[in-house]
């Protein structure tokens, strides 16, 4: 939004006040400010023509804006005026949204969160019957996870950025976490403190990783951070924060919490600084450390981290604040923690004094046998009244609003998390959503204000976004009337077929709340038939998906990336639940010492990996190549180019330290991951387990387990070319491979 000087100051700029008559004084003022909100309008206007000229150019000039003046809350309008469609809106982002609206159901389009998806428009505009105005419901709408900055945007450019901010803009999010660049400013604050560049440079961990070390969970894990690296996400920081502001979305930027250098004792070896305990099984030279926030150095560094925040990237007011994100505290006494939180705050408001303190709930929901209610409304209410606003981070799951008097007064905002990781599985129970967003409005009290999503990446179930975000406005459409048109607009017609299988997706196969278990085809091999991120156990029946899939085969062929997408994502996905039950019938078969049924079983699933590969490569979304590539590009010589490539490599596989806890969290069904990776894993596991049959000796897992530990970390250590375009005809693939799987993976009565 544009920062305008008070109109006192214009007043005495223009005249000399004692000249004035008091009419022509009152008459001046009023000309001046409506000269001030006619240019602000204009400037809204200008960002939304913009928009509309980024996505539809060839129709952009046959929709124009308005602003609706006199509203207080946002709101959007649509009519038709000749051959012209008008959208007016309280402010940029309102008339974005209502571009969206319009898109949505009128031109049966879906313009999707990834720059390089096609949006096709029908030949000419269609009309607006009559005018159509929508409020908003909530005053906020939220939307990202600090660790989608490390599980998705890690690579990406401001072409990425520009047309992502777009999609936010267009449903209608107008606040959105902001963390790229903060590196730039804590270079300069730890060299301001005495740090030298080698220290710092130790002290941030690999680009992937950033947002963990960001939340005080690990340090220099995967350094050094290159400073070409530092320097580029301070330019693309400004870049977003601008365009961000245009489209009245609030940046959440973030403030000092406490997590220092181990260094930073060298220089003040009498404060009290103190190591965290482990994070994960990252090992003591990855540990954080803590400032005390009673330490008169903890406001000395947040004034300089704020001011210097506000030079670089402009004024915020609103601030993440993640202290002892998945670690304990110094002391679980709820006088330390109620002290903890008030010293963070005053520090903060003590340079900004209209601060207000953003907060992710998760942190109660990680730690919830420790955060006991006392220890919680300790914290929590320390903070003044409507200074602290509430992330109800993962409501799919535990609604902490319900448990916590809605979080004891202060504002929140319910959130729907969805993804774990970037896992590629389908995952969301709809229904539930709808529900628990209904109790929500009626039950959530007047400090309920908003509604948000987290996702830790972006998925493959991008429409639960879209509906969420979209309950926030006052639309007066029904669940089954909005996957209607969402089928139509993911096709981009009316198809009785394709409107049959998002039906059958709504009522049969979104059932199940989203977590971190993904298909096993991405898991670690083992005998136990799931492994810690992986699993066979799906909550709906396969049977249901594939007559999803054998309905959106029916439907004609279209040009839609979202109806590419679905043929993918739904093939994709009834073949690894079809890989699950092989894994189940090849465990028997080895616990029965049945060497044939191994074997068959065995070159089964093999075979079925190779075919996934080929199903998913033909869509841009499934290309471990294009992540790899974007992380080269972004290197400005051979040694860095490597480096970002291992890095790209390590978050998606072995995630940390070999062997490490979090090995695969992070998997995904992409090509080149399918066959270069776990396919060769499935290879290894059921070649010792074929071995042990054939010399008739038990099955050495703990043997086999080691061998795949090493070769996972042998892969990420090796350079390896992969596609990074798609390969092959989405369409005639799908259709290839339900037929050759049809008789056994569904029933089709």
């Amino acid at each position: 939004m544009m920062c305008v000087a008070s109109l006192s100051d214009f007043k005495l700029k223009l005249y000399p006040r004692f000249l004035l008559t008091r009419a022509l004084y009152i008459n001046l003022s009023l000309l001046l400010l409506f000269t001030l909100l006619c240019s602000f309008s204009a400037s809204e206007k200008h960002t939304a023509q913009e928009l509309a000229q980024r996505i539809i150019p060839k129709h952009s000039d046959r929709i124009l804006f308005e602003h609706i003046e006199g509203i207080d809350k946002d709101v959007f309008s649509i009519w038709s005026e000749n051959d012209k469609i008008i959208i007016g809106g309280n402010n940029a982002n309102s008339m974005a949204t209502g571009l969206n609206y319009y898109l949505k159901y009128y031109c049966k389009v879906t313009v999707t969160w990834y720059k390089d998806d096609k949006i096709i428009m029908p030949g000419s505009l269609p009309k607006v019957r009559e005018k159509v105005t929508v409020e908003s419901k909530l005053k906020d709408r939220f939307f990202l996870n600090y660790c989608t900055f490390g599980y998705s945007m890690n690579w990406w450019k401001w072409r990425e950025w520009e047309h992502f901010i777009d999609w936010m803009a267009l449903n209608g999010v107008n606040m959105a976490l902001a963390t790229t660049g903060q590196e730039s400013i804590w270079r300069e604050v730890w060299l301001d403190a005495g740090l030298t560049e080698e220290e710092i440079a130790d002290y941030f961990t690999g680009p992937s990783y950033l947002p963990w070390h960001r939340m005080a969970n690990i340090d220099s894990w995967h350094s050094q951070l290159p400073l070409s690296w530092i320097e580029h996400q301070y330019e693309l920081q400004k870049q977003i924060i601008e365009r961000e502001r245009e489209f009245n979305i609030r940046p959440i930027l973030t403030s000092f919490s406490g997590h220092v250098p181990k260094s930073l004792k060298r220089i003040y070896p009498n404060s009290k600084i103190t190591r965290l305990n482990p994070w994960v099984d990252f090992e003591e030279e990855y540990n954080t450390y803590y400032l005390d926030a009673s330490e008169p150095l903890f406001k000395e560094i947040q004034k300089k981290f704020l001011l210097k925040q506000k030079e670089m990237y402009g004024a915020s007011h609103i601030y993440g604040i993640d202290p002892f994100n998945e670690l304990d505290p110094p002391s679980w006494d709820p006088d330390y923690l109620a002290k903890a939180a008030k010293e963070i705050y005053s520090s903060v408001e003590e340079v900004d004094p209209g601060a207000v303190w953003m907060q992710m709930s998760w942190v109660f929901f990680h730690k919830r046998k420790d955060w006991t209610p006392e220890r919680l409304k300790a914290y929590i209410t320390a903070v003044p009244k409507n200074k602290l606003v509430m992330l109800d981070y993962y409501c799919d799951s535990v609604e902490l609003w319900k448990q916590t008097e809605s979080f004891y007064g202060q504002p929140y905002i319910w959130s729907y998390l969805g993804n774990f990781g970037g896992n590629t599985m389908i995952a969301g129970n709809i229904k539930d959503i709808s529900k628990k967003i209904d109790d929500v409005y009626e039950q959530g009290g007047n400090n309920f204000q908003g509604l948000g999503c987290t996702l830790e990446g972006l998925d493959v179930n991008p429409f639960i976004y879209e509906y969420v975000l979209e309950r926030a406005w006052d639309t007066k459409i029904n669940d089954k009337d909005w996957f209607q048109k969402l089928a139509d607009r993911h096709i981009g017609f009316e198809d009785d077929n394709y409107r049959k299988a998002w039906f059958l997706l709504y009522d049969k196969v979104y059932m199940e709340a989203s977590t971190n278990k993904a298909s096993m085809i991405s898991g670690r091999p083992n005998m136990k038939g799931d492994s810690k991120w992986n699993s066979t156990n799906i909550k709906y029946n396969n049977n249901d998906l594939v007559k999803v899939w054998e309905t959106l085969l029916k439907s004609p062929l279209s040009k839609s990336s979202s109806y590419e997408f679905d043929l993918v994502n739904i093939g994709r996905q009834a073949l690894e639940n079809y890989f699950g039950e092989l894994f189940l019938q090849y465990l028997d078969a080895v616990k029965n010492k049945d060497i044939k049924a191994e074997r068959k079983l065995s070159k089964q699933m093999l075979a079925l990996l190779s075919d996934i590969e080929s199903l998913v490569a033909t869509n841009s979304y499934f290309l471990l190549g294009k992540w790899i590539k974007d992380a080269r590009d972004l290197g400005e010589n051979p040694q860095e180019k490597d480096y970002f490539e291992k890095d790209a490599k390590l978050i998606l596989t072995t995630w940390g330290v070999k062997g490490n806890k979090l090995n695969d969290y992070a998997n995904r069904s992409w090509a080149g991951l399918i066959g270069s990776y776990y396919k060769v894993r499935w290879k290894m596991f059921t070649n010792d387990a074929y071995l042990s049959l054939k010399n008739n000796q038990p099955f050495n897992e703990g043997k086999t387990y080691q061998k795949l530990i090493d070769f996972e970390w042998d892969w990420v250590n090796k350079k390896r070319k992969f596609i990074h375009k798609p390969k092959g005809d989405s369409r005639e693939l799908s259709e290839k491979m339900y037929k050759k799987y049809f008789s056994v993976i569904g029933n089709h009565e």
